[in-house]
């Protein structure tokens, strides 16, 4: 018999590769990142809570090469960040999984399929929010001019978040004073069980300790927490984007190095992330129905009961009775405030040092006595303008430049 005839084609026109420099080298970064990052958790010291613990370098190494490409265009293509109907559908199915989790018996395989698809969305709700972001930092005149090209200006650095669960954060403080002495970056998803473990461990006669839920996280891109309401996101996104502005600026470079770094940070990063929320709401509007904002069933709270007073007045009674060394007598009082606070429908876990030292890092906040917090909401009342704030704000690195700030605002007799 003979063989079956093959017909043969022109031979195929193969070309040599070319990848772009810049993505091979954002490939090359992740890739060191992963094996830098495998190094450390397989040969350092394992160290307290190993079990718990959450490494940034994962999530670097999972998201900041895409991200990137994205950023520079080597990627894959985008719809334009217009589409509100994803937005819409994105928070509405939050509300809905809110509302299910609240339930005494919640149907978990429905919470599955709301989150499932919820995340068909999640992209498109990232790229609007980020574009909302871009518009009000360009109206702002927060641009940098791109270099060696200075009549391109650009948003710097680059918007880039991504919604996820964040990290919980283990937080210690000296029992005799309110004072972050420590953090550690835990895994998210714990149970009680394992948190309640966690702080028993941290715990000591001198030490106590709280375990977090994180709104967000600076990393880049950013970890903002995907089960909030559309503006708590917002505002979280453009907070963290704030922290990633002034890490290029004195303000931000002080970070870590003790003292008021981080309340100046974090203080600076509230006002200016809810000026901007506030400002890609009225330049964006969205019209939500009731309840599908992505806000969770009301809560069955007395009206009566003025939160921030509370824990503004429960602050300075715990710094006095502190100050005084009646350390028994002050956790007394915070044990005391959160059962009050609890049987009028505001539950809080544990009120303890270490939930002030956290929260009282934000010094615009009701937990913080520092007085950072009302000099800072000085400062933005005197220049009203979120451009002007940021680029006076950015280059002070204590106390005492943010007092020489406003005194140079001060109107003339």
């Amino acid at each position: 018999m003979a063989a079956p005839s093959v017909a043969h084609g022109p031979p195929a026109d193969l070309h040599p590769w070319h990848p772009h420099t810049w993505l091979l080298a954002f490939t090359l970064a992740g890739l060191l990142g992963i094996l830098l990052g495998a190094a450390l958790t397989l040969f350092a010291p394992r160290g307290e809570f190993a079990t718990y613990r959450y490494h940034l370098w994962r999530w670097e190494a999972q998201t900041l090469v895409p991200t990137l490409a994205h950023i520079t265009g080597l990627g894959p293509s985008t719809a334009q960040a217009t589409n509100e109907y994803a937005v819409l559908q994105y928070f509405a199915l939050t509300s809905r999984i809110r509302a299910e989790t609240a339930r005494e018996q919640p149907d978990l395989q429905l919470i599955a399929t709301l989150e499932n698809e919820r995340a068909t969305y999640e992209n498109d709700v990232e790229r609007f929010i980020s574009s909302g972001i871009a518009s009000v930092v360009a109206a702002a005149n927060l641009q940098r001019p791109l270099p060696l090209f200075s009549d391109i200006r650009i948003t710097w650095p680059p918007i880039a978040f991504e919604l996820t669960s964040p990290p919980r954060l283990l937080v210690r403080s000296p029992r005799d004073r309110i004072e972050r002495l420590g953090d550690t970056l835990l895994q998210p998803g714990l149970t009680l069980a394992e948190i309640e473990r966690i702080e028993a461990r941290a715990d000591s006669p001198n030490t106590v300790s709280l375990v977090v839920s994180l709104g967000g996280l600076a990393a880049y891109p950013a970890i903002v927490r995907d089960d909030r309401s559309y503006a708590a996101i917002l505002e979280t996104a453009a907070h963290e984007w704030v922290h990633h502005y002034l890490a290029f600026y004195p303000l931000g470079q002080q970070w870590g190095k003790g003292g008021d770094a981080e309340a100046l940070n974090e203080t600076v990063a509230s006002i200016a992330g809810r000026e901007i929320a506030r400002l890609v709401m009225l330049r964006h509007p969205l019209q939500f129905p009731p309840g599908e904002d992505g806000s969770g069933p009301a809560p069955n709270r007395n009206p009566a009961i003025d939160f921030d007073a509370e824990m503004r007045s429960l602050r300075l009674a715990v710094d006095d009775l502190l100050a005084q060394g009646r350390i028994a007598q002050a956790e007394q009082l915070m044990e005391e405030k959160r059962r009050y606070l609890a049987e009028n429908g505001i539950a809080i876990r544990k009120i303890n040092q270490a939930y002030f030292a956290f929260y009282g890092t934000y010094a615009d906040s009701p937990q913080s006595s520092n007085p950072i917090g009302p000099l800072f909401e000085t400062l933005w009342q005197r220049t009203g303008d979120i451009g002007e704030f940021l680029r006076i704000a950015r280059d002070i690195t204590s106390r005492q430049e943010l007092e020489a700030a406003l005194a140079s605002l001060e109107p003339a007799p």
